[in-house]
């Protein structure tokens, strides 16, 4: 695999990560809806089930979030770092 074709996998693989963050910040929202129709049906244990959903979701956008930033700080060439270890692995 050419350091070009390395790249462009990657950037394809970040560009889904950031549309699975899209998905999430979408599910966020419709769940503010649905903790408000189930707030007026006083279905407290569903909110509950809801409220903890949205934390898993946060938790999870936030960890997604933070590894793109990093990953993208410190790796600006990353199509040679992983080629050479896999060369290695195989001696």
């Amino acid at each position: 695999m050419s350091k070009l074709e390395a790249t462009i996998r990657l950037e394809q693989r970040f560009a889904i990560l950031r549309e699975v963050i899209a998905g999430y910040r979408i599910r966020l929202q419709e769940m503010e809806k649905e903790v408000v129709e189930l707030f007026a049906t006083n279905q407290l244990s569903a909110i509950s089930a809801c409220m903890g959903e949205k934390q898993r979701i946060v938790r999870l956008m936030n960890r997604l979030e933070q590894f793109i930033v990093q990953w993208e700080s410190n790796n600006t060439d990353v199509g040679i770092a992983h080629e050479p270890k896999r060369e290695h692995l195989n001696t």
